[in-house]
């Protein structure tokens, strides 16, 4: 954006028309930029960003690293050029867990079954979670929609989601449910 400099030696009436166009330039990139940024919504769009890091909030995005931590909700549309690994498993592979947490913070839970795992409701919407049978037997279906038994044979799987209240069955391998 180019003004013209009024020096302390210029007359202000000879320099009312210096004075006016610069004010014109200001405005006309003041529009400019509100084709982009809107102030009153408090967005930005139309802008491509090319960086080697971005902080949004306390989420850093580093284009050198493999592992993109958000923080925060994204409440629109997203387009993910990578793969979406859920991260966080309880229990492991040689020792089950006997009962689950009452809030559910981790995507993948190796259970042993021979207690009846009992499975809390959820107040997370979309939220979902996979139970692998580390011993077999029976989850309680109390929270699990149009199920009344679910058992789990030795490496059975059971993929679940909540609306906010019920589990839903997404999949399931190994898994015998009534």
């Amino acid at each position: 954006m180019a003004v013209t400099e009024i020096l302390g030696t210029d007359s202000l009436s000879s320099s009312r028309i210096t004075l006016n166009d610069n004010f014109t330039s200001l405005e006309d990139e003041i529009t400019n930029l509100k084709g982009y940024l809107d102030p009153s919504a408090l967005t930005l769009s139309g802008v491509t960003v090319s960086t080697s890091q971005l902080t949004v909030g306390t989420s850093i995005i580093n284009a050198s690293s493999a592992t993109v931590t958000v923080a925060t909700t994204i409440s629109a549309n997203a387009t993910l050029g990578a793969s979406v690994i859920k991260s966080g498993i309880g229990g492991t592979s040689t020792s089950g867990l006997t009962s689950l947490p009452a809030s559910i913070a981790d995507s993948t839970y190796f259970v042993d079954a021979t207690s009846q795992i009992a499975l809390a409701s959820s107040s997370v919407v979309g939220q979902e979670i996979t139970l692998i049978a580390q011993v077999a037997g029976d989850i309680e279906a109390t929270n699990i929609a149009g199920a009344t038994t679910v058992t789990l044979a030795l490496n059975g799987t059971l993929t679940l989601r909540s609306d906010g209240t019920s589990w839903y069955i997404i999949s399931s391998y190994g898994a015998t449910i009534a």
